[in-house]
């Protein structure tokens, strides 16, 4: 923590509302972790990175989003979960030569595009496609709240290339798109309230010819690979929850004990004690989830469970908390200089994506209790 400190201590709430008040992109902030290696710790030790474990990897992420909230985060788990680790998981030695040095070096800015205005959580039903067509790849479609596509020059797509039934795993495929070469590629911002400084986007691809060596791993078989990718975005997450939990109580701990009301401190009263502290309860018990996921990672082993009831418990505790915050903080809370409102309303964003609060549990129901399947 203390090494991480030095490195970013210049950027402080203060530099956080700005960015989100303007929407402006935290370069500074992504030059300054990218310089320290934070941005590569998944790379493996043949790229000139760490090969951190993921073990290692979800701590970093709760340290940073303790430090400078989810947006910090956020910049982290794109570079790392949607860049560097789908590459190395399935790319071909190309892919890995080509992209690899650029990612650990700061020269991209990745992304991940499923999400369609149609299909919502119901990724199977993605109309995006992609037609093979004379040695190369067609691709047409169209993706929303696809985070930092306007800035990103590696893309990665999930697409249907072939005509089974929509509702199926079956001819699903990922590419890496470079969203900076393609004119045909439109992309429109969306004015939002969550993570205003990375910003969210609609992306529109209109018969991007796209050569064989974009379509990473096989194709066909796009959700077999997306899978891991989802599962770690969870935990990664969920991390970030916890970690900006962990700066939003301090923050509440340091205002409720100094503000004096009624002769006495804020903070004596349980009242304002009790829903912080069943707050880190349940911030820490996510934590555990997280932590024994990452594990199981590093281990070989599946963890859907700790990565949907992870982001579950991470999601509904850090907002619970950040809520809490808003009520203790009273009317200052909604000042926008005192960036209460900032952390409420990007940690809301968790209790719907990257996976609803419905969903996990739904999924839970499914694979884990092994109930019948609602949808």
């Amino acid at each position: 923590m203390d090494y991480l400190n030095r490195g970013t201590e210049k950027y402080t709430t203060k530099y956080w509302v700005e960015k989100d008040k303007s929407a402006e992109f935290p370069s500074e902030f992504l030059t300054s972790i990218s310089e320290l290696g934070l941005t590569s710790v998944l790379l493996p030790e043949e790229f000139g990175g760490p090969g951190m474990s993921i073990s290692d990897y979800v701590k970093l992420v709760r340290q940073v989003s303790g430090l400078h909230g989810v947006a910090g985060g956020d910049l982290l788990m794109a570079h790392n979960t949607f860049g560097i680790f789908p590459l190395v998981s399935i790319g071909s030695r190309e892919q890995k030569e080509e992209y690899l040095p650029k990612l650990g070096s700061n020269k991209i800015i990745p992304s991940i595009a499923i999400t369609e205005p149609n299909a919502g959580s119901d990724t199977l039903n993605i109309s995006t496609r992609a037609v093979k067509s004379s040695g190369e790849y067609i691709l047409s479609g169209r993706k929303i709240w696809i985070t930092m596509a306007h800035l990103s020059n590696l893309m990665l797509v999930l697409a249907r290339t072939s005509n089974e039934h929509t509702r199926t795993t079956k001819g699903l495929s990922l590419f890496l798109v470079d969203p900076k070469v393609h004119k045909n590629i439109r992309i429109s911002r969306i004015d939002d309230i969550a993570l205003r400084c990375l910003g969210s986007c609609e992306v529109f691809f209109d018969d991007i010819e796209l050569p064989e060596s974009s379509l990473l791993g096989k194709e066909g078989e796009g959700w077999k690979a997306l899978t891991p990718v989802l599962n770690l975005e969870r935990l990664s997450t969920a991390s970030m929850a916890v970690g900006a939990s962990d700066l939003i109580m301090r923050e509440t701990i340091d205002y409720a004990v100094k503000r004096k009301l009624f002769g006495k401190s804020l903070g004596s009263n349980q009242a304002v004690q009790f829903p912080l502290a069943q707050g880190k309860i349940a911030s820490e018990a996510s934590w555990r989830l997280i932590r024994d996921g990452a594990a199981k990672h590093d281990r070989g082993e599946d963890y859907v469970l700790e990565a949907n009831a992870g982001a579950y418990l991470a999601a509904n505790s850090a907002f619970q908390i950040a809520d809490h915050a808003m009520q203790v903080f009273g009317g200052m809370a909604f000042a926008v200089d005192m960036g209460i409102e900032m952390h409420w309303r990007n940690l809301r964003l968790f209790r719907v994506g990257p996976v609803s609060e419905q969903m996990a549990l739904s999924l839970i129901s499914r694979h884990i209790l092994g109930m019948p399947p609602s949808f």
